[in-house]
Order: structure tokens, then sequence, then C-alpha cells
């Protein structure tokens, strides 16, 4: 995830994410005996930056998810982020619409792949790059910026309306070069997040 030669974490990942969800409602039909419903849920994570800045996010979501297909659902999240690292140390607030597909599902157990893109706005410019203790004044990000989010994992049915969910995502925030190339340095960062979803019943 988050792959130059495919480039995920930029306009064109948006791009094919839009395309693969106007696909999945086009060619496929509705199934009558599918009942939609809707679902609330929470999840909490923990995302490692492997390339400068080396920032440790920390990111708690809570949204509302639609299932239209069986094995897909539409979803809004609100999103508070931290990110810490010997230069950094800012909160974001945002927000992401997303996609979940359903690959397998049997029994009490599902598994699901996710892309998502929204913007967050951060207390102080993020991300900032330098060396040591010392930021680079002259490359520094914004208080705006866009985000993705590539996600898989499982969905484990706990009780008959609440299901927990594991996974793991890769995360990337920018500001898409709206102050120009020197003012976007970007923060990807791989890691982990653990969630419940509380499904209401029709």
């Amino acid at each position: 995830m988050g792959l130059k030669p495919i480039q995920l974490s930029s306009a064109a990942g948006f791009a094919w994410g839009s395309i693969a969800i106007a696909a999945s409602l086009i060619f496929t039909k509705n199934d009558s005996s599918f009942q939609k419903r809707v679902s609330f849920y929470q999840e909490a994570g923990a995302a490692f930056g492997y390339k400068s800045p080396f920032s440790n996010s920390f990111q708690n979501d809570a949204g509302i998810m639609y299932a239209i297909r069986k094995w897909m659902a539409l979803g809004l999240t609100i999103n508070i982020l931290y990110f810490n690292d010997d230069i950094n140390n800012t909160w974001a607030f945002g927000f992401r619409p997303f996609i979940r597909w359903y690959p397998y599902q049997r029994n009490k157990i599902k598994l699901f792949f996710e892309y998502g893109a929204g913007c967050a706005y951060s207390i102080s410019r993020f991300p900032l790059t330098g060396t040591g203790w010392k930021a680079d004044t002259a490359r520094t990000g914004t208080r705006f910026n866009f985000s993705t989010k590539y996600s898989a994992g499982a969905e484990f049915q706990l009780r008959k309306s609440v299901l927990l969910q594991l996974g793991i995502r890769h995360f990337h925030l920018s500001n898409g070069n709206i102050k120009g190339i020197q003012r976007n340095p970007s923060y990807d960062g791989n890691g982990l997040f653990a969630g419940l979803i509380y499904a209401v019943r029709n």
C-alpha cells in the first residue's frame, strides 16, 4: 500500500477509488433479498511513518456506514489525529468518506478492503521536516491537508448487532501542492486499528 508505481497516495488514488465505486454499482445487480442497513462504528489505531518525517500518528474515528450491497458499504467518518516525533507535535481534525468491500463472508467472519479520501485541519503546520530537533523552515507543510487511507481487515460478530473490527492500514497526508511543491512534504505511515460496529436492525 502506498507504493509509487500504482500511485495510491495521490489524486490518481482518489480517481481509481471513485471509478471502482461506480463500476460496482453499475455492473452488479441489487439482491432483492438483501436488507440494506445502517451501522455506527468507532475505531482507534496507530501508524508509524516509514519515511521522513518519521512521525507516530494516533487516530480515533467515529462514523456511519450504509450497506448498499451484501458485499459493499459506503461510509463517512469524523477523524481526530495526533502526530508526534522529534519535530512535530500537533493535533488534526477532519472527515473522510470511504467505501468498504467484503470479498469473503462466512458464518460470523467477514474480510474487507477499504478505501477512503478526505481532508484534515491541524492546529500547527504539518508535517515539518528536518534533522534531529531542528526543523527545516524552508520546507514545511500546511494546516489544511488531504488524507487517504487504505485498509484491510476482518469483522467478527460478537452479538446479534455488535461486531469487532481489526485491521491494518496505510495512511497518507499531504496538501496536493496547493502552496507549491516546496510546501508539500507528505506523511506516510502504516499501522493497526481496532474498533466496534453497531448494526441498526430494520
